[in-house]
């Protein structure tokens, strides 16, 4: 971590003292794409009816597909062509895989299928890596040029509660009480957590504006920790009853891999001739 600041350090200094009459151009890039596990994140092959994020009784993460937006400042390097400096920041959000749906669906309305009521919500997770880094392009034609870049940052790591909450079909509620439609009440709640953040990546940029991107996100090793509230009530002799049972887990490293896929529209914001007489 230390080097890499060094090493984009003295490129900076470097870009100061570069020749006279070269150009220091600043590009604004934006960018709309897809998300793609891979690896344990996205393996939804489960055991004891359970996975990761509810009970914690493996490493798989059952994660699906999912979109990112992104934004990125380039600074042209003048004194290397086809170098830049770049600064990026994305929000990327993924579901729970299409296998976790179905089964959760198929068994948890098989199992509370007697219930007058009953509601789940499945986690979303979302990554909002901060990264900085170099990008080199070589051209490939007059319009086309190939890009290779390489960044290093954090990374934000952000989950939804988990919910489930059903009620019995023989429960009798007090009149207009919509407080007690369900008897029952399981939220788990993630902690978030902030970690190292790798990116590797490459495309082409078509005429210096367009953008197709190729990169594979490495956002952090780190537990995965939840608070899960269980709520019960119940009636006896007319009185309501309600009993709470609060648990902290911490279970093993969540390692998120992603492959990103995006295409993007980059424009200049600066063009600025610099003279040894300005320095």
């Amino acid at each position: 971590m230390r080097k890499t600041t060094l090493i984009l350090i003295c490129l900076l200094v470097a870009a100061t003292c570069c020749p006279r009459h070269a150009q220091a151009q600043l590009y604004l890039g934006l960018r709309g794409g897809a998300t793609l596990p891979q690896s344990l994140y996205a393996d939804s092959r489960m055991s004891d009816n359970e996975w990761m994020f509810t009970q914690g009784h493996q490493l798989k993460g059952g994660v699906g597909k999912g979109w990112l937006a992104g934004l990125d400042i380039a600074l042209a390097l003048p004194f290397a062509k086809g170098l830049e400096i770049v600064a990026s920041t994305d929000f990327m959000q993924s579901g729970m895989n299409s296998d976790v749906q179905e089964y959760y669906s198929k068994y948890y309305i098989h199992r509370y299928s007697q219930c007058s009521s009953y509601l789940m919500e499945l986690p979303r997770l979302r990554n909002i890596p901060l990264l900085a880094g170099l990008q080199y392009s070589y051209p490939l034609t007059t319009l086309v040029s190939l890009y290779g870049l390489a960044q290093i940052g954090a990374n934000l790591r952000l989950i939804t509660p988990w919910t489930l909450a059903y009620a019995d079909a023989g429960w009798t509620y007090p009149p207009d009480n919509e407080a007690l439609q369900y008897n029952n009440m399981k939220v788990c709640t993630y902690t978030p957590a902030t970690t190292l953040a790798l990116r590797f990546g490459g495309g082409f940029i078509i005429k210096n504006v367009v953008t197709l991107g190729f990169s594979v996100n490495l956002v952090g090793a780190s537990p995965l920790v939840w608070d899960q509230q269980e709520t019960v009530r119940y009636y006896t002799g007319g009185t309501l009853n309600e009993l709470v049972n609060n648990t902290r887990i911490e279970y093993y490293n969540l390692r998120p891999v992603y492959v990103g896929v995006s295409l993007g529209y980059r424009f200049k914001v600066s063009n600025a001739q610099r003279h040894v007489q300005d320095w």
